[in-house]
């Protein structure tokens, strides 16, 4: 809507290009920081002029354009902004700096929960001064920024950054350079200055995630991604559990009765979805993961071990697998004998992830009652009396370990019974469609990051005579592929609220599909990106061969490829085709 604001500025001011990217950023802003957007923000820039009349003739110096950031950003007082400036040297609209470096230039580095506004004067060919610009920057590549003009914000705009100076100040003057620029006469735009917003304080508390919103929390995520970065600890899991218990992320799915947040799945997809684009190994990080089931227990113990993992302090494992018995858990061997108020466990457990990092597991085994093809959970800790770890070593998912559990007559109280004995499978499948859903959209968002970063390189990586972008085959994979997530992100999101319905006969089929392809489609994407890096896709200099690798076990990991196939057949077409796959010896009738 600037047109129709411009027709309010002064015809010697210039446009409305800075109320019209202060409205665009206040929006965002209060995104980031969980404040709900404002209901009319083009009436809210009327009303703006009527406040300050001075707005309508244009020319707005640095100083000036701060304070209506600032103003904007805060409206009804529910969020509290600092905006910083940094100006090329010769500035009209700054006489008192500060000033960036003319041996670094300006620094446009993209930090989380920040915002950065960039003013550009433009000026004819001849060198004639016609007035400044405002829009915000999107992305960073190299020597190449994307922008959103507030003019035309869905439209694509991309400049390259040439510098100009000499000696020891390189970097003085920055022109933004259209890349399709075309006519030599076309204006020259110079950076004049850059505008960095920064969330001070939002009304909503951050240690209260029940007030925060899915955009609030992704901020954190990217705050805390950013600082295990630094420390090397981003595929940790522990510190991930401890840390994150400042905003509440471990608490986002378990009732607020308990402590939680009680998020919903549509909720909870998104932030799974996000934490996926930095490592797969986050994959275990949000929410109260395996740890769900616990909350059916009421025994002291099991409060104390809810309580420490809604705090961060604790990390669940879960054990349901066996060498015999992967996906098809009904050849579980491991079982229960009960001896009044103990049961007396016996087995062995393999293929299970995070049991050296976690404090607690939730082990399966047969029921003691007896039953044919019946299951008891228990939550045990992890150091519990007979409960032995054997390691083994996983190809990827590197933040957690990966081996099993050795148990002979262990006994366990029935405080560490979770539900009634033989329950577990119930507890199981209601458990496991809820995570293969989360699985899914983790693996989804680390198949998006991928195809981002294969775009980066193919625009940046110079052969033969230019970008290999030119080559239109290294172009098809991110059109396809990012096609196919999106298709698996919106089964994902159609699950999701089925589930929130209580409807899971009709999310059930959904999710199995996701967990299959979601995944697949993810890996692929994964696999072209790490192939258009060539060699260095094969490196540690970039993450992608440990996300085909975290990928590849996930396909097997809470249900393979195959099987999850396999059932979405069965629920579309009949059980007779199931029966037939499992049991060959079943005769078929005509």
């Amino acid at each position: 809507m600037q047109q129709e604001l411009d027709k309010l500025i002064s015809s010697d001011g210039g446009g409305a290009c800075p109320i019209s990217a202060a409205l665009i950023a206040m929006q965002a802003v209060r995104s980031m920081a969980g404040v709900p957007l404002h209901p009319q923000p083009h009436r809210y820039a009327l009303q703006l002029f009527r406040e300050q009349p001075e707005l309508k003739e244009g020319r707005i110096p640095n100083d000036r354009f701060v304070n209506l950031l600032t103003k904007v950003a805060a409206t009804e007082g529910k969020l509290a902004v600092e905006v910083e400036t940094s100006s090329a040297t010769d500035s009209r609209h700054s006489d008192k700096g500060p000033y960036w470096s003319q041996a670094d230039g300006p620094d446009l580095a993209l930090n989380p929960g920040e915002l950065k506004i960039l003013s550009y004067t433009v000026t004819t060919a001849s060198g004639d001064w016609l007035g400044r610009h405002f829009v915000l920057l999107k992305s960073l590549h190299g020597e190449q920024v994307r922008v959103l003009d507030p003019t035309r914000p869905f439209k694509d705009y991309q400049y390259a950054l040439q510098f100009r100076g000499d000696g020891a100040t390189p970097k003085t003057t920055v022109i933004l350079d259209n890349l399709s620029r075309n006519d030599e006469n076309e204006p020259v735009y110079e950076l004049n200055t850059v505008f960095t917003i920064k969330i001070v304080a939002a009304h909503a508390d951050r240690n209260d995630p029940a007030l925060a919103t899915v955009d609030q929390i992704k901020t954190e995520i990217d705050l805390l991604a950013k600082e295990l970065q630094a420390e090397n600890k981003l595929t940790s899991p522990k510190e991930w559990r401890q840390r994150s218990a400042r905003f509440g992320l471990p608490g986002l799915d378990l009732p607020t009765s308990i402590g939680g947040s009680d998020w919903s799945a549509e909720q909870m997809l998104e932030v799974f979805r996000h934490a996926g684009r930095y490592n797969l190994n986050l994959r275990d990080v949000v929410g109260g993961a395996h740890g769900r089931p616990a909350i059916k227990l009421q025994t002291d113990f099991a409060k104390t071990a809810v309580r420490d993992l809604i705090a961060g302090r604790a990390y669940f494992a879960v054990a349901i697998t066996e060498e015999g018995a992967g996906t098809h858990t009904k050849n579980i061997q491991s079982r229960a004998i009960r001896d009044a108020n103990v049961f007396r466990l016996t087995g062995s457990k393999l293929w299970n992830a995070r049991l050296r990092q976690a404090t607690h597991v939730v082990l399966y085994v047969l029921a003691a009652n007896g039953k044919h093809g019946k299951q008891t959970a228990f939550l045990l800790p992890i150091n519990h009396p007979g409960l032995k770890i054997v390691d083994r070593y996983a190809h990827g998912l590197t933040g957690n370990s990966f081996g099993g559990l050795e148990f002979d007559q262990m006994h366990v109280g029935t405080e560490h019974l979770i539900g009634e004995d033989g329950d577990g499978g119930d507890l199981f499948e209601e458990h496991f469609l809820y995570w293969r859903l989360m699985q899914s959209a983790a693996a989804i968002g680390c198949g998006e990051r991928a195809l981002e970063i294969m775009a980066e390189r193919i625009r940046n990586r110079e052969a033969f005579g230019g970008p290999i972008g030119q080559f239109t085959h290294l172009q098809q994979p991110i059109g396809e592929q990012l096609t196919k997530l999106r298709m698996a992100l919106a089964l994902s999101r159609e699950a999701a609220r089925y589930f929130d319905q209580e409807n899971y006969d009709a999310a059930e089929p959904l999710v199995n599909g996701i967990k299959a392809e979601g995944v697949e489609f993810a890996l692929e994407a994964c696999d072209a990106a790490m192939r258009a890096h060539g060699a260095l896709g094969y490196s540690r200099v970039v993450d992608l061969g440990d996300r085909v690798r975290d990928l590849m076990g996930l396909r097997i990991a809470d249900g393979t490829t195959d099987v999850m196939r396999m059932t979405v057949v069965r629920d579309a077409y009949g059980h007779d085709l199931w029966r037939m796959a499992i049991e060959p010896d079943t005769p078929q009738s005509n």
